[in-house]
């Protein structure tokens, strides 16, 4: 007998062997033990599920198997898991994995079916198990179904060993799968060299796929790393090429620089060849009108040759004669630019501008290069408002001689004129460094500061012209009111005094002064300071207005109205003057008079809210409650928020039993103050005047009810 024939009438000994264990669980067999059968099944499908584990499982999915069982496959949420859980689902299947009494994985026994079932189950459909096909598709079950076909004998044994799942009468239900498996197990424990060739094979035909698939793979390496070097070569490429590039942009940018530098210096050249073409060209057009005035008069003089010509036989004036020497004009071919500057001059402080400007242009002329007829030319020009021409006539007398003070000096002054303050402080400091000891730098850079608002540097640049010349009156004066401005009146003060000391006779230094002491609620010294200033000046409004609201501080309102009246007398058209003057009339009880003052200020400004305010008080004192209420409602007009006049109508409404318009008006005052106690309790008062009075009513209507009673009463 072949191998062939002995191996499957192994397989179906085998079979056989574990078909009669599998009938040992009917009732009419004899008893067998059940260990031996079930730990054969078992141990196939332990093997099973291992290997699935094996072929399935990978390390990032290993939480995936503690997370799923078959209990609870239904309600997974694709939607919320993971991407490699993800997979996972498609791995497992709810089937499987069910653990064992002894804790091992083992596949999940079937259920009992019904015979309807198990028709159904076992119906090609139900049969289309993939493992089944699988396992039918291999080369061990050819071989069987091959030896089948040719031997009876084997045929025959199973056939009685794989009967029809479908057989009522079998009853087995043997599985095709396990069948399977149980002869390719055999087969492996009968034939290990098979086996071995077998994996051998499939061995070598992975490692040569795995080798053909790496050989694929390196070849793309390859690929890609010529392609690297390729693009190394090409980055490599465009860095020199952009590095050329940037090296003739920097090129361009240098030689643009230097062309616009040179087109500065060019434009500067053509603005200085300009200046000095109208210069020469005012010279020509003078000495035109010199030449054209000449043949002029030589002119005029033609009729009188025949008087000429008799002369000649007269005497001629002796030489050293001082009238024609006072005539002969010099000669301008004689004179040098220093003549020229000193004649400019001259006519300069004459107040002959346009005289002392051609005398400077003859200078430049002459010579260009002497910063000293620029100077003055500059300085010509600024009389004349041409303030730009001056300001280039200063930059080139500087590019001639940078050290000059005095240049820098006029240019900070011209262009503090200008309004270009910055500018015209760092000239002022360029100029304290050619000079140190000139403290009139640091005076204008302190007066500047104070323009910009930078009191406090402007104080520090008064102290620094202090430390140069601390007996300068002025300096002092003006650091007061710089001291003032940053709200520190004790030191304005002590400023003014150190003033005061060097020039006693500036009455704005005894205003300040006063103003100061104000802040400082030294009224009686405040009072004294104004009266140094008025014995200096008693034509100043603001010092006698001043002098009288300090007055009034203190209560000397007489003294306060006199003072009053003072600056009234100065500048009458002021309306707060005459407010202030009618409050400090109030104040004495002379109300006619109060009112009489704030009509004069309502007259020179109807929208003064204090005035209209101030004349409803003095009216409602008066008792002249309806025009009083009018001049509240024109105060309240001018200001609808203001609580002292809603609440002032009210009193006045009050007065006039008005009581449900002193309601509404104490409410608005409420509304606007509501944490003011005095609108609440006049309020409260209205309440309960109108609560008295409803009571009186009533009270009056009840007698009237009893009235007619009781004389019907006596009718009767």
């Amino acid at each position: 007998m072949r191998v062939s024939n002995l191996a499957l009438l192994t397989l179906a000994a085998l079979a056989s062997h574990n078909l009669t264990a599998n009938t040992s669980a009917n009732p009419a067999a004899h008893p067998i033990d059940t260990q031996t059968p079930q730990a054969s099944n078992f141990v196939d499908a332990v093997n099973n599920t291992e290997s699935r584990r094996a072929e399935s499982i990978s390390e990032p999915e290993t939480i995936a198997h503690e997370q799923f069982s078959p209990n609870i496959t239904a309600s997974r949420r694709a939607e919320s898991i993971s991407e490699p859980e993800t997979i996972a689902h498609e791995q497992f299947s709810p089937r499987i994995a069910v653990k064992s009494p002894t804790g091992l994985l083992v596949a999940a026994a079937q259920p009992d079916l019904s015979a309807g079932a198990k028709t159904k189950a076992n119906t090609p459909a139900a049969s289309g198990d993939e493992l089944t096909k699988s396992l039918q598709e291999t080369w061990l079950a050819k071989l069987i179904e091959t030896g089948v076909e040719s031997n009876p004998q084997v045929r025959e044994v199973f056939a009685f060993i794989s009967p029809s799942s479908g057989s009522a009468e079998s009853g087995y239900g043997f599985n095709s799968t396990i069948t399977l498996l149980n002869i390719l197990l055999i087969l492996g424990t009968v034939f290990p060299p098979v086996t071995i060739a077998f994996f051998w094979m499939m061995r070598r035909l992975i490692i040569k796929h795995l080798v053909a698939d790496a050989n694929k793979r390196l070849q793309g390496i390859g690929v890609l790393e010529s392609e690297l070097i390729n693009s190394s070569q090409l980055t490599q490429k465009l860095r020199a090429e952009l590095e050329a590039q940037m090296g003739a942009a920097k090129q361009s940018i240098d030689f643009l620089t230097r062309e616009t530098e040179l087109s500065k210096s060019s434009v500067e050249q053509i603005e200085t060849l300009k200046s000095q073409f109208i210069m020469h060209l005012q010279v020509l057009l003078r000495e035109v009108d010199d030449k054209k005035s000449q043949i002029v008069q030589e002119i005029s003089q033609v009729p009188a040759v025949v008087a000429q010509e008799a002369l000649k036989v007269a005497p001629q004036p002796p030489l050293n004669n001082p009238q024609n020497s006072q005539t002969a004009p010099a000669s301008d071919e004689k004179l040098i630019a220093d003549d020229y500057i000193k004649q400019a001059e001259g006519l300069y402080f004459q107040g002959n501008y346009e005289e002392a400007l051609v005398c400077l242009e003859k200078a430049v002329l002459a010579n260009n290069n002497l910063d000293e007829a620029w100077y003055w030319r500059g300085n010509v020009l600024i009389r004349l408002q041409r303030p730009e021409e001056a300001l280039a006539c200063y930059d080139q007398a500087l590019s001639i001689k940078p050290d000059n003070y005095e240049v820098w000096y006029n240019k900070a002054y011209l262009l503090g004129k200008l309004h270009r303050y910055e500018e015209a402080i760092a000239c002022y400091e360029r100029a304290s460094l050619s000079e140190s000891r000139k403290y009139g730098c640091w005076h204008s850079i302190a007066a500047l500061l104070a323009k910009l608002q930078h009191y406090e540097e402007a104080i520090a640049s008064y102290d620094r012209a202090l430390a140069i010349k601390a007996t300068d009156s002025e300096i002092w004066h003006n650091r007061g009111a710089m001291l003032a401005k940053i709200q520190q009146h004790a030191a304005a003060v002590d400023s003014y005094d150190r003033a005061l000391e060097l020039n006693p006779k500036r009455y704005e230094t005894w205003y300040n002064r006063g103003n100061m002491l104000w802040r400082l609620l030294r009224y009686s010294d405040a009072i004294d300071s104004y009266d140094r200033a008025i014995g200096i000046r008693s034509d100043k409004y603001e010092v006698w207005y001043n002098r009288a609201a300090v007055l009034g501080k203190m209560q000397r309102y007489q003294e306060s109205i006199e003072s009053y009246d003072k600056a009234i007398a100065l500048k009458p058209q002021d309306f707060e003057v005459w407010h202030n003057r009618g409050a400090a009339f109030d104040k004495l009880s002379q109300h006619e008079a109060a009112i009489a003052s704030y009509e004069s200020a309502i007259t020179l400004n109807s929208e003064c809210y204090e005035a209209w305010f101030g004349k409803g008080e003095s009216l409602a004192k008066l008792q002249r409650h309806e025009e009083a209420i009018a001049a509240y409602e024109k105060a309240i007009a001018i200001k609808p928020d203001s609580y002292d006049a809603w609440r002032h109508l009210g009193i006045a409404l009050s007065e006039l039993k008005r009581y449900e318009e002193a309601m509404a008006a104490y409410d608005r005052a409420i509304a606007i103050k509501p944490e003011n106690a005095e609108a609440w309790r006049d309020r409260g008062a209205i309440v309960s005047e109108l609560k008295q009075d409803t009571e009186g009513f009533t009270a009056r209507e009840k007698d009237t009810q009893k009235q007619p009673q009781s004389e019907e009463s006596s009718d009767s």
